[in-house]
């Protein structure tokens, strides 16, 4: 039993309780458990102080790591809203050629029917209603032009929005890593030091 007890102390203090153990017997053994007891505590505690430092370097880089996730969620958010403005020019492209179509058709009908009355088109009536129809869909390309231009500002500044809060996210991360590895050495140090 004594000699099991001052092989394990050996273990932890270098070998020199081994030798004691070996040459006086029960009385080495008690010195050596005395000295493997102390090199058992050193031993723990730089184990201990090498987990404490490798725990808090990954606390860093986790807490690096979730603020670029929600970065790169909003930049996702930011691509989202570009793509959505890309969608909402192709719209209003499509909208407006849809008036000027109505508008050719418009005014072709009209002067079908002002020609099949036997009115002349250069004047008078057919001017009239030509002017009317132009003014019309004049206004209605203006109208959809200002609500696209409203569209596509709103999403240009959301976009510029997710794209400062996910630079913000990112900064913050770096400065929480640094805090938390520098909090580390602090500690490793106080402990050491």
């Amino acid at each position: 039993m004594e000699l099991a007890i001052s092989s394990i102390a050996s273990l932890f203090s270098g070998g020199a309780a081994a030798t004691g153990a070996a040459a006086t017997g029960a009385a080495a053994a008690g010195a050596g458990a005395a000295a493997g007891g102390t090199g058992l505590l050193g031993a723990l505690g730089s184990t201990a102080g090498i987990l404490s430092g490798g725990l808090s370097v990954l606390s860093a880089l986790r807490s690096y790591r979730a603020s670029d996730e929600r970065a790169l969620e909003a930049e996702f958010a930011a691509n989202q809203a570009d793509a959505q403005k890309q969608d909402e020019i192709t719209q209003g492209i499509t909208r407006q050629t849809g008036i000027k179509r109505e508008l050719l058709r418009v005014l072709g009908e009209n002067d079908v029917n002002t020609a099949a009355a036997g009115i002349d088109l250069s004047y008078g009536y057919g001017t009239d209603l030509r002017a009317q129809a132009t003014g019309e869909a004049d206004y209605q390309l203006g109208m959809d032009q200002s609500t696209t231009n409203a569209r596509t500002a709103d999403l240009t500044a959301r976009s510029a929005n997710y794209r400062r809060i996910a630079r913000g996210m990112r900064s913050t991360g770096r400065l929480n890593a640094a805090l938390e590895g520098g909090q580390a050495l602090l500690s490793t140090a106080r402990r050491y030091g």
